[in-house]
């Protein structure tokens, strides 16, 4: 037994059996000779029975070797203590953790003595450890402690697979410098609490970023002082995606609503409190500030008229029946606008009815266009209703799709009856002239003409009517979908026409008969004088004969001309070039302008002027133009026959001479019957040849200054435009 120090027995004594901690004397063998009572009650042992075990036989296997190592130094004198963490066995085979603090006592001759033991259970603290260190180890979020500075003391494992690095690469490394640029300035100038949260994007080891929401907390030292900076990162990026996600889904929403013009509402039946989106809230013209939120505010805004109308469907709704309808409110700055409202109630879990949803869409501007539709067909149902012009309307096929009254009225048939034809059944004549109409209409459906034409129909009663049509084409989304067909009744108009053509053609006889008596009266007065003279004279007057011949020859030449203009001749049309009859006029006529000492010139820049015509009579034309250039012009003057396309794609003669003229007042005379500004002409070339031109679907214009010359100009169409053969009046 070792006792204690000699001169304070009792002192020592008392102090190493009422320790707090677990105190023992150990030989240099290991055998504990001495504990006190702490030591006993920490590994549940008797002070004999624990005095009598070898201290290896209770410490923990893992354990002894380190525990070995260290009493080997203290023998050898490198230290002359130490203090380990170790783990003992109890009385109950459960395991403790201790700190052990060893000394080596030495005696008086400086050799080793015994060892001075002393244990204190720190299980507790061991065991907050291993549930820290656990919880570090294995946490799925990512701890760190840092320096005041940023700088990482400290990051648990769950870096390696959030963030992709060892936590060895992350201590001693400032954690500002993973944060995104757009996030940094904001986490570097905060202000922060003891407790505070924020939420960051930092940067991943292959380089994309990572959202993390991190607890900060401050920890203080015993002055109260910061000391480090303990943090717990959560990697939020799915909810962060999703919220962005979210708030895209919602920013879309808000814009397509914008551009529908559909606002929501959200109303909270039970406490009447309302809800608006940002759009609704642009329709009404309100700002957010200026909405009481509740049910009477929206009420407010509905229009008077329609006020009624509104509250018993939405009590409809309330009992469970659809709520939609279309209405007038006044906004906050006073404009009345139409809107389209629907919504539907949703129940509690009794059935009660506790919200309603809905919808406002502005329909302002589409109820506008519906008024102004509304207005142009009643517009075009008037003008068609009461137009006292017959108006049909026809699909591509040309079969009858609607008519007015006036067209019913006018073709004898009703309504109905017409929806059953086709427009052609109307047509009076043969196949040949509904084939024509045919033609007609398919040729307007492509484009190529758009002209009226007289058409003559049948009535239901029998009687034919001549009609005056006019089509018009109906477009629907820019494609011609049939046409209209305006239809005049010209009849009596073609009656008054004729009755007016025959009073014409009277005036006409009768002037050509006073004329032609003119005309006449004078070589038959002078032959008569002859004739007196010679039958009470017994003489011969060889003289008077001859001068009697020429004024019968000039009866003989009226006679004639005037059988040309009124006798009916055959006219047999075919396609001649116009240069070449014009050089063979040009020859005939040659030797009379030579004698004349005039020269005709032909001026083309065209070889083949097509022409259908009868190339005698335009034969005839020319020659009576030639002529009376050649008899205008004086010696040495010259007659000019141009030959180019007219501007509307026809062709253009024009007979230009150096004559005297014709003056101004007379000009619009000139193609009367025997009017003439020459000596012993009847006037009457020019008529025919006016008549000729005409007939050939042509126009002749004169154009003269007296002392410079004429110009006649006749033009011809195309030819697929001339007449068809026929006899010339």
């Amino acid at each position: 037994m070792i006792s204690m120090h000699p001169d304070h027995p009792s002192f020592f004594e008392h102090a190493f059996s009422l320790a707090p901690i677990g105190i023992a004397i150990a030989s240099i063998g290991g055998e504990w000779q001495k504990v006190n009572r702490a030591l006993c009650d920490m590994l549940g042992y008797g002070e004999q029975e624990l005095c009598s075990i070898d201290y290896r036989e209770i410490t923990y296997p893992d354990d002894l070797a380190l525990a070995e190592w260290q009493i080997q130094q203290l023998l050898e004198g490198r230290f002359t203590s130490y203090c380990i963490e170790m783990r003992h066995y109890r009385r109950n085979g459960s395991v403790i953790w201790t700190s052990r603090h060893v000394s080596l006592i030495r005696n008086e001759d400086d050799q080793p003595y015994c060892f001075y033991i002393h244990l204190t259970d720190i299980s507790d603290r061991k065991h907050s450890d291993q549930v820290y260190s656990t919880v570090f180890e294995h946490s799925q979020d990512i701890i760190t402690f840092n320096s005041l500075d940023g700088t990482c003391l400290y990051v648990s494992p769950a870096v390696k697979s959030l963030l992709g690095y060892e936590p060895e690469e992350m201590v001693g490394r400032q954690q500002h410098g993973l944060l995104h640029p757009d996030d940094k300035q904001g986490v570097l100038e905060r202000a922060y609490a003891d407790t505070d949260k924020i939420c960051a994007r930092y940067r991943h080891a292959r380089g994309h970023y990572v959202w993390f929401e991190t607890s900060i907390k401050l920890i203080r030292d015993e002055q109260g002082e910061p000391w480090k900076i303990m943090g717990v990162g959560r990697d939020v990026t799915e909810r962060i995606e999703a919220e962005q996600a979210l708030l895209k889904s919602e920013r879309a929403l808000a814009e397509a609503q914008k551009i529908a013009s559909i606002g929501s509402w959200e109303w909270d039946i039970p406490t009447s409190q309302v809800i608006w989106s940002d759009e609704l809230l642009r329709i009404c013209e309100l700002r957010r500030e200026d909405f009481a939120h509740t049910y009477d505010s929206l009420k407010q805004f509905i229009h008077p008229d329609d006020l009624g109308t509104v509250r018993k469907l939405v009590q409809r709704a309330i009992n469970g029946e659809p709520y939609s309808l279309e209405c007038r409110i006044v906004t906050a700055r006073g404009n009345d606008k139409y809107v389209h409202i629907q919504g539907i109630v949703l129940t509690d879990e009794r059935g009660n009815p506790c919200k309603m949803l809905g919808t406002a869409q502005d329909i302002t501007e589409r109820k506008k266009m519906e008024l102004l539709l509304e207005e142009t067909i009643d517009r075009y149902t008037s003008l068609k209703k009461y137009n006292p012009d017959a108006v049909i309307s026809l699909d591509k096929l040309g079969y009858i799709v609607s008519v007015n009254p006036a067209a019913q009225n006018m073709s004898g048939y009703s309504a109905t009856e017409l929806g059953q034809l086709h427009f052609t059944d109307l047509v009076y004549g043969l196949n040949d002239d509904k084939m024509r109409a045919e033609a007609w209409y398919q040729r307007f459906m492509r484009g190529e003409m758009s002209e009226s034409e007289e058409v003559r129909v049948l009535h239901k009663d029998g009687s034919v009517l001549d009609l005056l049509v006019t089509p018009a084409p109906i477009f629907v989304r820019r494609e011609m979908v049939g046409c209209y067909i305006m239809m005049k009744d010209i009849t009596m108009q073609k009656r008054k026409d004729e009755l007016l053509r025959q009073s014409e053609k009277l005036s006409v006889v009768g002037q050509l008969a006073a004329g032609v008596a003119h005309e006449i009266r004078n070589p038959l007065t002078a032959l008569k004088g002859f004739i007196k003279l010679m039958m009470h004279s017994g003489q011969q007057f060889p003289k008077y004969l001859g001068i009697m011949k020429e004024e019968l020859e000039r009866i003989e030449l009226i006679v004639s001309e005037l059988l040309m203009l009124s006798k009916p001749q055959s006219v047999h049309l075919r396609c001649v070039n116009l240069k070449e009859l014009t050089e063979e006029v040009r020859a005939l006529i040659g030797t009379q302008a030579i004698m004349r000492g005039i020269e005709i010139d032909l001026e083309s820049d065209l070889e083949h002027v097509p022409l259908y015509c009868d190339p005698n009579q335009i034969k005839q034309v020319i020659i009576n133009f030639l002529k009376n250039a050649i008899e205008a012009t004086g010696p040495d003057g010259a007659v000019c026959l141009h030959l180019k396309n007219d501007e509307g794609g026809g062709t253009l003669l024009r007979i230009i001479d150096q004559g005297c003229g014709i003056p101004e007042d007379k000009i619009n005379r000139v193609g009367e019957p025997f009017f003439t500004t020459k000596e012993g002409g009847t006037g009457l070339g020019i008529m025919i040849s006016r008549k000729i031109i005409e007939h050939h679907g042509g126009t002749m214009a004169v154009h003269s200054k007296v002392n410079e010359g004429t110009v006649i100009e006749v033009r011809f169409p195309v030819p697929d435009m001339q007449p068809v053969q026929r006899a010339q009046a």
